[in-house]
């Protein structure tokens, strides 16, 4: 592991690379924490290093197990949309730095809402961290980052396995209730949002990779982002079985 990516966890705090955008995003989740949301405390950073509060909870490949049914599904949708809504009224550094390109919209997305970066504790989600990919966007990025995680869209049979399903989920009742939770109420193609997003994230590891950051670098170098935009015709075959136009509510 190089020096750029290593993360240590000591006791409950966590210490990660330092980035340009850190006093950001330490500023965003100070906000957030005064509004009561589950994510790191902020607890400053040095010249190489920032350090975070550890979010109680199953996280990584632990996390999988909390998102088999749809309680689980739809309460993250239910956090997303707390941590959004608490995100609106944070006052904004003007001199502000985010890891990919940003727009001016008001709601602060979290970049990267897959289980994994979830905190889960009996089947719900309780925290949200691991917010280097943050930026201003649509509710929508976020959204739709979401859904080709906890749907899931455009998985093969083996990771399913892996993440515990026995057989294909109900894709459909899965995305109604991450909306449900969310409190969505646009009609939305499950399918088209989440590719698109998905083609986005790529485009974001290559803006981040060339400017020297890992593991972004790491993943140029080996190919990745040819692979996955080579396996986007795919996913779209993958997902057919469901209908995946959610009408407005």
């Amino acid at each position: 592991m190089s020096e750029q990516r290593r993360i240590s966890v000591r006791g409950d705090s966590v210490e990660r690379p330092r980035k340009p955008w850190t006093p950001t995003i330490q500023s965003l989740l100070r906000h957030l924490r005064r509004t009561g949301q589950p994510v790191p405390e902020p607890l400053g950073y040095d010249d190489e290093h920032e350090f975070v509060g550890l979010v109680v909870g199953d996280a990584g490949d632990a996390a999988w197990q909390h998102q088999l049914q749809t309680a689980g599904v739809r309460s993250a949708g239910a956090l997303l949309r707390r941590i959004h809504d608490a995100g609106v009224t944070w006052r904004r550094p003007v001199d502000a730095v985010w890891s990919v390109p940003a727009g001016q919209d008001e709601v602060i997305c979290h970049g990267d809402p897959q289980p994994a970066n979830f905190a889960w504790t009996n089947g719900r989600a309780v925290g949200l961290f691991d917010w280097d990919a943050a930026r201003p966007g649509s509710r929508l990025e976020d959204v739709a980052y979401a859904l080709l995680w906890l749907v899931p869209v455009g998985v093969e049979k083996a990771e399913l396995e892996r993440r515990g399903f026995g057989s294909m989920p109900d894709r459909r009742a899965r995305a109604e209730a991450f909306l449900d939770g969310y409190g969505w109420r646009d009609s939305i193609n499950v399918v088209e949002v989440a590719l698109a997003r998905h083609r986005q994230a790529i485009d974001e590891v290559v803006v981040l990779g060339r400017q020297g950051h890992q593991p972004h670098a790491d993943w140029i170098a080996a190919g990745w982002p040819e692979r996955w935009r080579s396996g986007l015709a795919r996913m779209r075959s993958l997902s057919d079985g469901f209908d995946p136009v959610i009408p407005a509510r």
